[in-house]
């Protein structure tokens, strides 16, 4: 009994190097079936007559006859169960709320266990793997971050590529993801790790997701100018970069969701730097003269609407006044028609007195009687007007 589990420790691991995965969590080690019976096997060599003494104690109890080997095996039954019990508690566990916990039964995937209390088979039989699900975790492509965050390093085996003109930018990203499934994550995808972010060997997130993200920049960047990737589109490219990485994460079924791509620096080479800082100050320059223009164009064209809805009201109201005038004509010339055809004579004599007043008005007028005799005319108005013109002269002459 004591031989099985040491003859299935070398069975045990090679299950575990073909498809053991690493939890990300410090966990407590697994009491397995062996220790508990080691266990037993040194508390029994302490109790004289059950084994594990000195040959002086097993000649004692080899004489004493048979009595202490029965005690012996009474001890061995009672402890058996109590083990079971014990090995079978150790099987008890705990998932947190952002966690979720793999199980495997003798190496081979089972279920998806959620938070909260539950059992599965202690190993070596039962294996559980709880990992953090809810986390967002961090890539760096193109350089790396120094621990506390002061400083960061330029990577440029990672960061230098060529656009679609056929220039050499240098970017760099950022990349969050987190587990979208964890079987997934720890079963489906085998990786060399990645030591700069303590990934362990078998995750999916280490090599293999950084070549996901350089495989999707590098092609989205390839397609495009390097005036598009340094100024205009960025989001765009941020957009597409993301898409590109989705697809290839789930084409290799890696279990990850990549949640955002953030570039961070875009630069060309340093030798034409500063050719390319002018073109972006320009490009600059004329955004800030297309943004003044536009502000002239939205304050200019309210004016011209107001200036043009007055002028247009202006015209209505004389359109309406003309109209009402030339009504009220037509009106009053309908009324004296009216009249003429009621007395002609006096319509036609008042019609030429009216005109006459209306040609004659601010002039002199002497109104003669054709029945009466005309008398010469003294000139009152001139004779007073010559007298004031004499009077002027006379007193300007002093």
């Amino acid at each position: 009994m004591s031989n099985s589990p040491q003859a299935s420790a070398p069975d045990k691991g090679s299950d575990d190097s073909l498809m053991y995965r690493p939890p990300e969590r410090d966990e407590e080690p697994e009491v397995t079936f062996g220790d508990i019976m080691q266990r037993i096997r040194e508390a029994l060599g302490g109790i004289p007559g059950m084994g594990g003494g000195d040959e002086g104690s097993s000649r004692e109890s080899s004489e004493q006859g048979g009595g202490g080997s029965g005690r012996a095996s009474a001890v061995v039954l009672l402890l058996i169960p109590i083990a079971a019990v014990v090995w079978l508690a150790t099987g008890v566990y705990t998932v947190g709320p952002e966690e979720q916990a793999a199980l495997r039964t003798f190496g081979r995937f089972v279920a998806i266990a959620d938070q909260g209390l539950h059992w599965h088979w202690p190993g070596p039989v039962g294996t559980r793997n709880v990992v953090p699900v809810t986390n967002t975790r961090r890539l760096e492509l193109g350089f790396r971050s120094a621990p506390n965050g002061s400083s960061t390093t330029p990577v440029q085996i990672e960061s230098e590529m060529i656009t679609g003109d056929e220039n050499i930018v240098d970017v760099q990203m950022v990349v969050q993801y987190r587990i979208s499934n964890l079987r997934s994550f720890l079963f489906e995808v085998d990786d060399p790790g990645d030591p700069d972010r303590d990934v362990p060997p078998g995750m999916p997130d280490g090599e293999t997701l950084r070549d996901i993200a350089e495989t999707a920049v590098r092609q989205v960047v390839g397609a495009r100018n390097i005036d598009d990737v340094l100024t205009t589109e960025k989001e765009q490219v941020q957009a597409s970069i993301l898409d590109k990485m989705r697809q290839l994460t789930r084409d290799y079924n890696t279990g990850v969701d990549v949640l955002q791509v953030l570039l961070q620096n875009v630069n060309p080479p340093a030798e034409v730097q500063d050719a390319f800082e002018d073109v972006v100050r320009a490009r600059e320059d004329r955004e800030r003269d297309i943004n003044l223009a536009e502000a002239y164009k939205a304050s200019q064209i309210p004016q011209a609407t107001g200036a043009a809805a007055q002028i247009v009201e202006e015209a209505d109201g004389f359109k309406r006044g003309r109209i009402e005038r030339a009504r009220g004509e037509a009106e009053g010339f309908e009324a004296i028609l009216t009249s003429y055809e009621i007395s002609p004579n006096v319509t036609r004599t008042r019609l030429y007195l009216e005109a006459v007043e209306r040609i004659l008005a601010g002039r002199s007028k002497i109104v003669i009687n054709s029945g009466s005799n005309a008398l010469p005319l003294l000139p009152l108005d001139s004779l007073s007007t010559l007298q004031g013109n004499s009077l002027t002269n006379s007193a300007g002459d002093e």
